[in-house]
């Protein structure tokens, strides 16, 4: 049994794949339009994804899911599950939730998540903290600047947090990032949109994340802070 990591599927969400450029679920003439509109610096709000394109991100991603995510695994998912309104909502998040065959899904509640969901969930949460194979993980939805424990992240004994909710934000444009170290915060945005469509393996969390508890144990020896993200000395207590 292994577990998975994700965040942001948002079935049935035409606008996520207009503002997050999900070209690759768009039919031919959905994404041939919506190029064009793109390149004119039109007004995407006047565009209109038909229902097929919507179907085929929906399936898509499940079809992803299902590829590595067996029916023993886990998958922690981190929020913004499924997309409608009024009575289309609660149909649409059970419907993609039908089409996975993992049967232990754990939730972490995103902005557009309704708690009348939590059902089809193995457990939900606000924030939570987990051990996968002795690594330390926060999850959260959003990104922290800082977690418990993450002063005491080296490479040999990862704590990090993983989050979603910014669309691989900071993947796109590093300089994006309000963080004045960013490049020693060990956190990883596990969402779809940074990652080809495709949930997260511990193993590829911390590839990604190496080259920054690296830089996080230099930090803090060059600074000579031993929480360098609340600015904690030597002696700066819990």
């Amino acid at each position: 049994m292994t577990t998975y990591y994700c965040s942001d599927p948002h079935a049935f969400h035409g606008n996520i794949m207009k503002y997050c450029r999900r070209l690759a679920f768009m039919t031919e003439a959905d994404r041939e339009s919506f190029l064009a509109l793109e390149a004119e610096g039109g007004d995407l709000r006047t565009f209109h994804l038909s229902d097929e394109s919507i179907d085929n991100m929906n399936r898509g991603l499940a079809a992803n899911i299902n590829a590595r995510v067996g029916p023993n695994d886990t998958l922690w998912c981190l929020g913004d599950w499924a997309f409608g309104r009024g009575g289309d909502y609660l149909k649409n998040a059970r419907w993609f939730r039908d089409q996975l065959q993992c049967r232990t899904i754990h939730f972490v509640w995103g902005n557009h998540d309704e708690e009348r969901i939590a059902d089809l969930f193995a457990s939900t949460h606000h924030q939570t903290k987990v051990r996968d194979r002795g690594v330390k993980l926060t999850l959260n939805h959003y990104p922290m600047l800082t977690w418990d424990g993450q002063h005491h992240a080296t490479v040999s004994e990862p704590n990090v947090h993983l989050f979603g909710h910014v669309h691989a934000l900071y993947q796109r444009s590093p300089e994006s990032s309000p963080l004045k170290e960013a490049d020693a915060w060990p956190a990883l945005d596990v969402g779809f949109d940074g990652h080809d469509y495709q949930v997260w393996s511990l193993e590829e969390v911390l590839e990604a994340l190496r080259p920054r508890l690296e830089a996080f144990e230099s930090l803090k020896r060059a600074s000579g802070r031993f929480d360098p993200f609340r600015g904690r000395g030597d002696h700066g207590g819990a």
